[in-house]
């Protein structure tokens, strides 16, 4: 094969050009920052170093989807790092479940805040082992009650809960098939133990065989007259029986589904609120009409309900009529659901600096609407979701006539928009300065448009307490909103374990900051609050002192 001289300076120089476009590509390559911030400290029991414990991390103070979950072991002397994290907030908590934190405050685990290429030390993690409470669940006929819920309840909790506000046991376990228990991992303390269902109480497991009216140990159901037990260190209280009564009675509720004209809707799936004093369970029976358009619903046990349309099983635009009912000590028939279309809202969302970059990030995220359906009695509340499209626009239907609110949110978190805030609604050319509209029973309103701002303004600072610490239990969260805002646009964010805290992605405006120590029934809620203005791009430094010697403010 021959092959011309003359070529060669051509070819030359076409191999250093894809020479110097590959350096140029490994130098922009490089060029990406690294992260190098770190988290390190020690873990120890008895004061001593505790080795091969994970030490596990994921970012944020709340669990997001897809976000990784880091973890270290501690070495021969209870010390571990974890590198090569970007700035941010991250939460850290030890895996030892038979142990306990010597600091209860952090029984969950501790947040951290990270800056730029940041070296946080002296994370660091005291352990005592826990206390253990075991026991035998028996119903009225001295049988083992299998799959049961026991709950462990702390004294603090039971005797100084707020009015209206659920108890949440410390911890709870399910009776195996001798109807035997194991709680471990507990703090020293004073605690009463239940099993069953009471409406003063959350309820965490949804798998039991059988409802049970709550009894405390030994066998009372006033839990003033229950026995204390007293959990210390290491300790193992032991024949912590509890004997259950009969199975609660359960009932049923039927009738009809109607439309607007009275006739029968079938296939449609029907759910039910239970309503408890100021707050609304979902129950988990549900029911579909059948082609006459009758149903029923089984297993009810006494308490309020409201009927609801659930969309998520093909309920369309149609929603139910405000219908409540109660069940006493009967079944329930001859309900009349007349179902209708509901209102709707439509639009687009216009991003506000009109930055086509920021729609890709918009598009991830949920236009919501909620309202409380206050006729008839019930107080129950009604929503609904929409996806944003490509080109921003969005339906959201089957909605009551009242005021909506509207958010933004992911699929996972409701409340988590970063970045993101509805600054005013448009309707026919009014301007709202709130995420509120109002709407009429089965109106159609379209044309609506949801301004959003986006934003790069960050506030940092620290909180110091004075004068006192911060009560067991207890949190400080900041809360930012803006001037008269009822339902704030902000997910609050929580002080982390040297008391510093951040909040970014925020849009330029005047906000009222709250920083705010709660979290225990044993202490009144503090809060200090501030004024703070924002520029985009800004980061906004501030430090605040809550004085716990200072009166409470009502």
């Amino acid at each position: 094969m021959s092959f011309s001289v003359r070529y060669v300076p051509a070819i030359l120089l076409t191999l250093l050009s894809l020479a110097a476009s590959l350096c140029a590509q490994s130098t922009t390559k490089q060029a990406a920052k690294v992260p190098r911030g770190s988290i390190s400290g020690r873990v120890t029991i008895k004061e001593k170093g505790a080795p091969g414990v994970v030490i596990g991390l994921r970012k944020g103070e709340v669990t997001t989807a897809g976000e990784p979950f880091l973890r270290a072991t501690t070495d021969q002397d209870g010390s571990y790092r974890i590198g090569n994290l970007a700035p941010g907030s991250y939460f850290l908590t030890p895996s030892a479940p038979a142990f306990v934190m010597v600091q209860t405050r952090d029984s969950m685990g501790k947040n951290v805040l990270v800056g730029e290429d940041e070296n946080v030390d002296d994370i660091n993690f005291a352990l005592v082992r826990g206390g253990v409470i075991t026991g035998r669940v028996t119903d009225a006929d001295g049988r083992p009650v299998i799959e049961q819920q026991v709950n462990v309840y702390s004294i603090d909790a039971l005797d100084k809960r707020f009015p209206q506000q659920p108890v949440f046991a410390v911890k709870w376990a399910t009776t195996d098939d001798r109807g035997v228990y194991r709680i471990f991992g507990l703090a020293a303390g004073r605690y009463k133990v239940a099993a069953g269902r009471t409406d003063d109480a959350f309820t965490f497991n949804a798998s039991e065989r059988a409802t049970y009216r709550q009894v405390f140990h030994p066998n009372t159901d006033e839990q003033a007259k229950a026995t204390v037990i007293e959990v210390s260190e290491g300790s193992e209280a032991n024949n912590v029986d509890i004997a259950l009564g009969r199975v609660m009675a359960t009932f049923s509720a039927s009738g009809v589904a109607i439309d607007e004209k009275g006739m029968p809707v079938p296939n449609m799936r029907l759910g039910l609120q239970r309503r408890l004093a100021q707050r609304v369970e979902f129950v988990n029976t549900s029911a579909a009409s059948n082609s006459a358009g009758e149903f029923a619903i089984e297993g009810l046990i006494p308490g309020k309900y409201g009927i609801y349309v659930d969309q998520n099983q093909g309920g369309g635009d149609m929603r139910a009529e405000p219908l409540t009912f109660d069940i006493t000590d009967h079944d329930i028939s001859g309900l009349t659901v007349r179902l209708s279309r509901g209102a709707s809202l439509s639009g687009f969302v216009v991003l506000e600096n009109e930055d086509k970059t920021l729609f890709t990030k918009l598009a991830e995220l949920q236009l919501r609407a909620f309202a409380m359906v206050t006729s008839g009695g019930g107080g129950f509340g009604s929503g609904a979701s929409s996806q944003i499209a490509p080109d921003g626009s969005f339906r959201l239907s089957a909605l009551p006539g009242g005021t909506i609110n509207l958010m933004l949110g992911t699929m996972i978190n409701p409340s988590q928009s970063k970045g993101f805030i509805i600054a005013r609604v448009e309707r026919d050319g009014i301007v709202s300065p709130s995420s509120r509209v109002e709407i009429k029973d089965g109106e159609q309103l379209t044309g609506v448009r949801v301004i959003i701002s986006y934003g790069t303004a960050m506030i940092r600072g620290v909180v110091q307490v004075e004068n006192g610490s911060v009560p067991e239990g207890a949190r400080i969260l900041i809360r930012l909103a803006k001037p008269g805002e009822t339902l704030p646009s902000f997910r609050p964010t929580m002080v982390d374990a040297r008391g510093h805290f951040l909040m970014d992605g925020l849009p330029a405006g005047t906000y009222e900051l709250s920083a705010m120590i709660t979290g225990t029934a044993s202490s009144p809620p503090r809060t200090v609050k501030r004024e703070v203005t924002l520029q985009d791009g800004q980061v906004f430094e501030l430090n605040i002192s809550i004085d716990m010697s200072a009166p409470v403010k009502p």
